[in-house]
Parts: C-alpha cells; structure tokens; sequence
C-alpha cells in the first residue's frame, strides 16, 4: 500500500499541516499555533514567516544549574522554576514578560524552551487506521525509539520500519500524539536511554539562532536522529550534534550540509504496522532504516 503524499509546512513550502501531524487541516501558521497550545499550553511565534521561524513555550527560559544563580541576579521578571531530570532548570517568567521570551533569554544568556512541531518531521501522509495498540511492539527491545506514542500515526510508522527491518523497539514517548512535545522532554529520555545501544530519535526542531538548544547538547554516540524534511542547510536539531548521526534521504526534501553523515532512502520505505505492509517517505523512516543497520547481533 503506498500512502498518499499530502502538503507538508515546511520552511522552504509553506502549506497545510497533512493530517498525520495534526488531528484536523490547519490552513494557516496561527491555527497551528492555536493546536500546538491546546495541547501544550500557550506557545508564541518567533520571527513570523522569517528565516528563523519557530514556536516558543510563552515565558518559559531554560537554563543549566550553574547558570541559574546569574539568571535570577540579572533577571527581576522570573517567579519561579522547576528542576527538570533532564539535568537543566525551568524557569516561568512573569506574566508581564512572557511575550518577550526570546529577547529575555538574549538578554540573561538562556534559552527559550522550544516547542516542537511535527509538520518538517516527515512528509505528510494520509493517517493510516489503527485500530488497536501494537503489543508487539511494546516490550523490551533493541532500538529506543523516541517518538509519539506507538499507537499514534507517526511512532507505529516509525517502528514498524525498524520492525520489517529486522529490529525490536522500545519506545520512549517524547511527543503527543499528534507530534508536539519540547526539548525538556526529549532531553531527560535521551538522558534515560544513554546506556543503551542505539536510540533513535525520529523528530527534531530548528531553533530561532540556529544554535543547539544547550539541554540537547549532551547527546551521546548512540544517538541516531532524522535530519528533518525541510530541504534546508540549517541545523536541524539533535540531528546537527557532532556526537549524532545524522540521517538524510536521498531526496530533495531532506535536510542536508556538512551536518549530514549519513545518506538513505527516504521515499517509499517499507514498514510493518500489524498485518499491513504500508510505504513510508521522510528522514524518520530513512534514520530507521539507518537504525536497523545497528542492531546489535547476539
């Protein structure tokens, strides 16, 4: 079965969200806005429809525990923070200061938390039915899959490429099911998974100065990531970490540069979802077929 491909929201094509990234069509950069924050809670745009184009948590900085002392001493807008198992402090800014996110952060030397969006994830596809989880596919495995949930669109997609391909998969839930989540969640299960042998991280994010948000920094050598759909040189993040491989597709919507180590199918690769076989195209299934190639061998 080969999916249909739909319109993708991607940096370089500006269109509708397809829905294996949102539960309904969304025609336009506000109503994503208006979806990502009824599942997340308030997110704002950075630089709409530029270059750095981003969605931000509203008032929310990221900062490591050393640096936290010298944020609050320069920075009188914060009211409180939370410590995070990824390692990194949350910090909530007054209510008077929440739209001023990025330039805040400039300001004290954080980072804004950054939301991900799954529409440059993959190219969109039409939802497959699921009609059931995958207990198949929930046990302990050889591949962390860090990713939605196994029974939302794009994780039983994902592992069922690692699955045709020969490996088990462990899932790590990192987005909803329709693909949001933010780097604090990504970066405490790539804390969790960095004793095991290969985790493969099938979504990522720009960021507004293109620089690596610093609580994704810490990645390890087992990292396999997607270097995203957008058909752009700019880093795209876990992905343009030196200590990740970074995976492209062999098409032109894929991420690529220098950042890019390896290059695989990305356009109609096989996938096992229960008893179907379906056709899949972006990076995240092109990094799972790079996935499986690692498997280790008992």
């Amino acid at each position: 079965m080969t999916l249909r491909v739909g319109p993708v929201w991607t940096v370089s094509r500006r269109g509708i969200v397809s829905d294996v990234d949102a539960p309904k069509q969304v025609n336009s950069l506000s109503e994503l806005v208006d979806h990502a924050s009824a599942e997340l809670g308030p997110v704002v745009v950075h630089d709409p429809a530029g270059p750095n184009e981003c969605l931000l948590r509203s008032g929310e900085l990221v900062v490591l525990p050393v640096d936290a002392p010298t944020v609050r001493k320069r920075l009188r807008g914060v009211y409180s923070h939370e410590e995070i198992a990824s390692g990194a402090i949350r910090m909530y800014l007054k209510a008077s200061e929440r739209a001023r996110v990025v330039e805040v952060a400039k300001e004290v030397g954080a980072t804004p938390n950054h939301v991900h969006f799954a529409c440059p994830i993959m190219i969109g596809t039409s939802r497959p039915v699921i009609g059931e989880r995958l207990p198949e596919l929930l046990g302990e495995g050889t591949v962390a899959l860090l990713d939605t949930p196994l029974d939302a669109p794009h994780g039983a997609l994902v592992a069922g490429v690692l699955r045709h391909h020969g490996a088990s998969v462990r899932p790590f839930p990192v987005l909803g099911a329709s693909g949001f989540g933010d780097d604090l969640t990504l970066a405490a299960a790539l804390r969790a998974t960095r004793d095991l042998p290969v985790v493969l991280v099938a979504s990522g994010t720009y960021s507004f100065d293109d620089l690596c948000p610093p609580v994704l920094a810490g990645c390890g050598g087992n990292v396999v990531a997607a270097a995203g759909n957008g058909g752009s040189e700019r880093p795209w993040w876990p992905a343009a970490l030196p200590s990740v491989t970074a995976v492209g597709a062999s098409a032109a919507f894929s991420g690529r540069g220098p950042w890019v180590d390896v290059v695989a199918s990305g356009v109609d690769v096989p996938a096992t979802v229960g008893t179907s076989q379906l056709l899949c195209t972006g990076t995240s299934f092109a990094a799972a077929l790079h996935a499986a190639t690692l498997v280790p061998v008992p």
